[in-house]
């Protein structure tokens, strides 16, 4: 009798996959994470994403029948996609797919998890107790322990170097605003991660919420400053016994790395290195455009380069050059340009292509400091800066 191999069609595999979509995605809900599936994240789309608190979880299913995958390869694919993502954790969840132990110490020695389908049937199970469910979770991830300017270093930097790039001011009024906002996200997540009385919630209410009024004229109730609540907050928690006094100083340890944290990234920027800062600004300003689905418009008095990510590749454009030009920057980027008419001008344009953002930052500090004359680079700006 004549053997029939049935080959799964692309559509039985997508409806595999959603269906292993679902199902994590169910697990997480159940445990009271925040998700959201099939969202676009620093140019990458991410199966599922979960969140507790201000950390943040991505996951990536694969649910393969006879395929050739290969998981070591999927490992280092998510780490590198991560270094832009900056997930606090990266789960890859494979079904159909057997997984050797070679791979699970490559995913832990990443900071990644791997779930077979043995994983995602015991949690699935105990979506039924939920609480149980979010503790086993929250053991299995295991999220790193962050302090709060490590978590917030990324934002820190952009509000340090936003009026450097720009003439957009940045007051003091913002800074604390954001400060303010930090340290609550910071706080709350904790909270969320560990079991409150009544009494504590209560005590934090009075500590974060009654500070941010203050009476004025007429006995009329009015907002403070947000640098004058900080300031309050700040020295309720040293003079007061609002909170147990272990979790008081824990928060006046928050406040004091975000206020020592921007200082020294405002430090680092006003002096030093030329060319470490510059390194530092163009990957910085980079970082956040592309997360916020911006182009930067890098510019000297000497040229303009713009540089985008566009279906998860790096771009680099270089208006306004000869041909002649275009092949001595493919010496400086090790990479041939491509050509494209610009339909309006009819003039040749140039662009690079990279496949990470590590290479994306390093090729347009190299055009900065080897084509362009690198004394100018107290004269960057970003003229895409919003």
């Amino acid at each position: 009798m004549q053997t029939i191999e049935i080959t799964p069609t692309p559509e039985v595999t997508k409806d595999k996959g959603d269906s292993l979509e679902l199902a994590v995605e169910h697990i997480f809900r159940a445990a009271k994470f925040v998700t959201e599936r099939n969202v676009m994240m620093a140019t990458y789309e991410v199966d599922i994403k979960a969140t507790v608190g201000d950390r943040t979880i991505v996951v990536e299913c694969k649910n393969y029948q006879n395929s050739n995958l290969t998981v070591r390869n999927l490992i280092h694919q998510w780490s590198s996609k991560n270094q832009l993502i900056r997930a606090h954790k990266v789960i890859l969840v494979l079904a159909g797919v057997s997984v050797s132990n070679a791979d699970y110490d490559l995913a832990h020695s990443l900071d990644m998890e791997i779930w077979n389908q043995d994983v995602i049937s015991e949690l699935f199970t105990l979506s039924l107790r939920p609480e149980e469910l979010r503790e086993k979770l929250l053991t299995k991830i295991a999220l790193q322990p962050l302090t709060i300017a490590e978590r917030y270093r990324d934002e820190i930097i952009y509000l340090v170097i936003k009026p450097m790039l720009s003439h957009i001011h940045v007051d003091h009024e913002k800074i604390y605003w954001h400060f303010n906002k930090w340290l609550r996200a910071h706080i709350l997540t904790e909270l969320q991660m560990e079991k409150t009385t009544r009494e504590e919630r209560i005590k934090h209410i009075q500590l974060f919420e009654k500070s941010k009024t203050k009476k004025g004229f007429l006995n009329i109730t009015t907002k403070r400053k947000e640098i004058d609540y900080w300031k309050i907050v700040y020295e309720e928690l040293k003079e007061k016994n609002i909170l147990n006094p272990e979790r008081q100083e824990s928060y006046l340890v928050y406040m004091n790395d975000l206020t020592e944290e921007y200082s020294r990234q405002f430090d680092f920027f006003q002096s030093g290195d030329h060319l470490l800062k510059a390194e530092k600004l163009i990957k910085s300003r980079l970082y956040q455009a592309i997360n916020a689905g911006e182009e930067c418009h890098f510019h000297t008095s000497e040229g303009l380069i713009k540089a985008y990510s566009k279906s998860e590749m790096y771009v680099i454009h270089v208006p306004d050059i000869t041909e002649k030009e275009g092949n001595i920057l493919n010496w400086i980027l090790t990479s041939e340009y491509f050509e494209q008419v610009n339909d309006k001008t009819q003039i040749k344009e140039y662009f690079w292509v990279t496949s990470s953002f590590n290479e994306l930052a390093d090729k347009v500090y190299r055009i900065f400091t080897e084509y362009f004359n690198e004394a100018n680079l107290g004269t960057l700006k970003d003229a895409n800066i919003k």
